[in-house]
């Protein structure tokens, strides 16, 4: 009967320690253009834009406004592909 809790507690150590991914989900920070809308009581800026071209789709539905690039945004590294720094060795046979 001693076994079922010291699984369980084993089961919980893995959970808690095991590798998590992290989250992709999109934010202000993740987007390269900023829209900024002007109206009478001030101006409102989103940073929700992939391309300058979808920024001024969505404002020019929306009376006017420009579009910035982001002052957030930071592009990610591209993943270096690792190359082995030595060349292999070829073995030559003695006939």
């Amino acid at each position: 009967m001693l076994r079922t809790p010291i699984i369980a507690l084993f089961v919980i150590a893995a959970a808690l320690l095991g590798e998590t991914q992290a989250s992709k989900a999109q934010s202000a920070y993740s987007y390269p253009w900023c829209g900024i809308r002007y109206t009478q009581d001030g101006s409102s800026t989103s940073c929700y834009y992939t391309s300058w071209e979808q920024c001024m789709a969505t404002l020019a539905g929306a009376a006017g406004g420009l579009c910035v690039e982001s002052p957030y945004y930071h592009a990610r590294a591209k993943e270096l592909v690792h190359r082995p720094s030595a060349k292999p060795r070829v073995r030559r046979h003695a006939e």
